[in-house]
Formats: C-alpha cells, structure tokens, sequence
C-alpha cells in the first residue's frame, strides 16, 4: 500500500458521509500521543473515503500534513467501501476481562490511562472491578450501540501510585488514612468510598 504525505488542505471531506457523531477530541488525543498511525484513504481527486473523523482530529491540533493513500476504485465500489467501513467497526466488542487486566498493567506502568478514549468513571469502573460477572458483561453487550447515558462526574482529581519499602510503611500509611487493607488490596479512595460497578443502565418504555 502506498501512503504519501499531503497538505492537509487538500484534503475534502465527503459531504455525505453517512457516519455521525464522531469522537473527534477522543482521536486527536490520540494523535497527539501516539502520532497518526493510519492514513486517510482519498479518491484520486482527494475526497475522503475513510478517515473523516482523523480528518477533523488532525485539524483540530493543527496538522499542516496527514499521510493519504490513495484508492484505485470505482464510483460504486468507493461509496460501498465508505459504508463497509463504517459498518464492520460496530462490529467490534470488548472481552472486558482481558480489557481488565490490560488496563491494570498499563496503570501499574503508570501510564497516562485518560489517552485510551474511555470516559473517567467507565475507566474507573473497569479497573477497579475485582471480578467482572457473566451477568455484567452481558449487560454492558446490551448496551452497545444505544445512546449516552450520563452519570454523575466521579471521575477522579488525580490518581497516584505509591511504592512501600516495607510492609511496616504500609501499616503506618493505613493507619495515617485511617483505612484498612488485605494482600489482595490494590486500589483505594481517599477519602473512602464505597466501589461502585455501573450496572445500572437500561430504557423503562413508555
């Protein structure tokens, strides 16, 4: 596949692209941190085929140039792979145990984990889960494809690691917060709260 670097303004954005509200802040953070790891995919009069939303991400940080390639296709086929495109990426969906675990090891790297796209307390919940039910998963699968759902903003102020050299700093650092712990503790609040799963999504029909 040849890709090729362009003028950003150059680039057309297809009028009647059929895919809408696209979380263009979530893709230029993801830019910004990882660098532009897919090319646009234009005809060869550079209209947008696929890629509309890193289109609008890489103006909003202010890209002069976005790599392209360029595809060798039909009318018909260029319209149908615009679609296709699109409609094969709902098709996507979480094995959200696995997703668990990688979350806890990038978070143990401490690495930044608001680059990912996930919202503070969908983050928060996924992380925190100690074990991740048949029941919840199925739920959150339900979910898929309806509309947003706000919670309240838990999200927060600021996440630390701290590292003990002894199991006596550990003792002296619960104590000091007035909290008490196991082996198995990993995470907590301060101040203490109760850990919460997001379990309570749903529509009541009227």
């Amino acid at each position: 596949m040849k890709v090729q670097i362009v003028k950003i303004d150059k680039i057309i954005p297809y009028i009647n692209n059929p895919r809408k509200n696209q979380n263009v802040d979530k893709v230029a953070n993801s830019i910004k941190e990882f660098g532009f790891r897919q090319p646009l995919v234009v005809d060869k009069d550079y209209n947008i085929i696929v890629g509309h939303t890193r289109f609008q991400a890489a103006k909003q940080i202010g890209l002069k140039e976005v790599p392209i390639h360029i595809a060798n296709l039909n009318k018909e086929q260029l319209k149908a792979y615009r679609i296709a495109d699109n409609r094969v990426n709902q098709e996507s969906e979480w094995d959200y145990q696995l997703l668990h675990n990688e979350l806890k090891d990038l978070m143990n790297e401490d690495y930044s984990m608001f680059t990912l796209g996930f919202e503070g307390l969908e983050l928060e919940n996924i992380i925190n889960a100690d074990s991740l039910s048949t029941k919840w998963l199925d739920q959150m699968k339900e979910w898929k494809n309806m509309p947003e759902f706000k919670h309240d903003n838990k999200t927060p102020y600021k996440r630390l690691i701290v590292n003990f050299e002894s199991k006596k700093d550990v003792d002296d650092f619960f104590k000091l917060i007035k909290q008490e712990y196991t082996d198995k503790t990993q995470y907590i609040n301060i101040p203490k709260r109760k850990q919460q799963i997001l379990r309570d999504k749903g529509y009541i029909a009227k």
